[in-house]
């Protein structure tokens, strides 16, 4: 690892290493749960309005890259010795970012987001945010690090990222239906399977480091039957609300979203490798942020 004591970094290289530190990337999906919540919410959020649009904009960004960028920015603070071993080229381990440059990047953060927050004036999304916050620091931070748990750690994620985010969209603009909330817990259980699987590519680095995550502790493939599981049985949940609440048509775009990946599956818990990894990805991911719109058109009450 380069210091930054040993080097001058430009000042456009400096502020580039600074967004990575929050990892865009990741914005993408909390912004569009987001979303997905105020349609939930139904005929309360105004689709064809510039104003509802406005605000739910303020919250993808509250979820996304504030609330999003804070998680992904301290998780780098304390996992820059990993980082190393994993992935050298992050802004820290890489000499970009000084540990308190990083310091002050997740602290603005973290404090815009609670800030924002504030601007709805609804307590329960000023709760969600705290919540999201304080998740955050104890995924990343010792001594509790729930990433090092390797149960804990997804389900933390898929609370923060897609559960949490999906109601504050709903909050922004209506008051927390049953249905609602059945229906976020079970996107963000799919995103904590997920999860499971993304603990693959970082494998070597876990074992050298003694981070016991779940490849590490019962090996790949163990971990990708318990992932497709939680997957699976996350998505035939949906199946049987759509078909309760009268949704046919979503009954079949569920059913065809566990068929399709169904090949890659296979190709990846025979051959466990980043190449089937990211095949697996790119064969399900659309899918899975379908599945997280047509979840959402049927508890807002569309296309009936």
């Amino acid at each position: 690892m380069v210091s930054t004591t040993d080097k001058q970094v430009p000042l456009g290289k400096k502020i580039r290493a600074h967004l990575e530190l929050a990892d865009p990337v990741t914005w993408f999906s909390p912004a569009i749960i987001t979303i997905c919540g105020a349609l939930a919410a139904g005929a309360a959020f105004d689709w064809t309005s510039g104003v509802a649009w406005a605000w739910i904009m303020l919250g993808a960004l509250m979820t996304g890259p504030l609330g999003t960028g804070f998680s992904q920015s301290i998780n780098d603070y304390y996992d820059h010795e990993l980082d190393a071993i994993n992935d050298p080229k992050r802004p820290i381990p890489a000499g970009l970012v000084t540990l308190g440059e990083a310091r002050i990047n997740w602290i603005f953060l973290g404090t815009a987001t609670f800030l924002v927050s504030l601007v709805f004036g609804n307590p329960w999304i000023v709760f969600l945010a705290v919540l999201g916050l304080f998740i955050s620091v104890i995924y990343s931070k010792p001594p509790i690090k729930l990433k090092k748990n390797f149960w804990f750690g997804p389900a933390s994620v898929g609370l923060g990222y897609v559960t949490m985010s999906w109601l504050a969209g709903h909050l922004i603009f209506a008051s927390l239906t049953w249905q609602s909330f059945v229906v976020a817990v079970i996107n963000g259980t799919i995103a904590a399977g997920m999860l499971f699987l993304n603990d693959i590519k970082s494998v070597e680095g876990d074992r050298r480091l003694g981070l016991k995550s779940l490849p590490v502790v019962i090996g790949l493939r163990p971990t990708l039957i318990i992932a497709y599981t939680t997957i699976g049985i996350s998505q035939v949940l949906l199946v049987v609300l759509a078909f309760i609440w009268g949704y046919y048509w979503a009954v079949g775009f569920f059913l065809l979203s566990i068929i399709a990946p169904i090949y890659s599956q296979v190709q990846l818990y025979q051959d466990p490798s980043q190449r089937n990894y990211i095949r697996y990805l790119v064969a399900s991911n659309p899918f899975m942020v379908l599945t997280q719109v047509v979840s959402a058109f049927i508890v807002g009450g569309y296309f009936r």
